[in-house]
């Protein structure tokens, strides 16, 4: 048998303990509605407040009332599911980790898109996934002509302007740098509901 000094075993014991909260979220398998519901309603207040601690001390209690108070009636499953989003928010100051990513597929069509629409039809919330540094650009295709606010943001929380979109009618593009490798996601916001059929992400040159 390999003996396996003290401190080692210590150290391991202790790296264990300080990635579990990660381990534990990470197979949670958080709905995709939930993911959407907080990122597209809840993130907005709480993305400048992570602090990579490694617990959050709010008490469920408080927090399930503060998601009730600004989520309206949810079922219980779903607070539980909110609060868990938001505890990992704040201890891992990232966006919930997600299966899929645009940049795999290049072309999601009406039926991916749906899944990824808030229940109000009014925003989106997608991964778009790893990106390398360079140009890309993002073709929308929609139903109506609703005009929509379109934020790209990456893993650290830092907004990309959205001032090359451009279009008309149901077809819209925007192009935008990546400005160093990280994950990135687009998040859709109207003042009406918006129905996407189709979205492609384009790479155009490297940086």
């Amino acid at each position: 048998m390999n003996y396996i000094p003290k401190i080692v075993q210590h150290n391991i014991l202790l790296i264990s303990i300080l990635l579990l909260p990660l381990f534990v979220f990470a197979s949670d398998n958080i709905p995709i509605e939930s993911s959407v519901i907080f990122n597209t309603t809840c993130a907005r207040c709480h993305e400048g407040q992570c602090s990579g601690r490694m617990s959050f001390h709010l008490p469920e209690d408080a927090a399930n009332q503060h998601i009730r108070r600004h989520g309206g009636e949810l079922s219980q499953q779903r607070i539980r599911q909110l609060f868990k989003l938001l505890r990992y928010m704040k201890e891992e100051c990232s966006f919930y980790p997600s299966p899929h990513a645009l940049m795999k597929d290049q072309i999601w069509d009406r039926k991916m898109l749906n899944e990824f629409q808030s229940p109000s039809r009014q925003a989106y919330f997608m991964p778009l996934g790893l990106l390398e540094p360079g140009m890309y650009q993002l073709l929308f295709e929609a139903l109506n002509n609703t005009k929509f606010c379109v934020e790209i943001i990456s893993e650290e929380f830092d907004f990309i302007e959205q001032d090359s979109l451009y279009g008309e009618n149901d077809r819209k593009r925007l192009k935008f740098q990546a400005e160093e490798r990280s994950e990135y996601f687009l998040r859709l916001t109207a003042q009406y509901p918006i129905n996407l059929i189709q979205l492609e992400l384009e790479f155009l040159e490297p940086k």
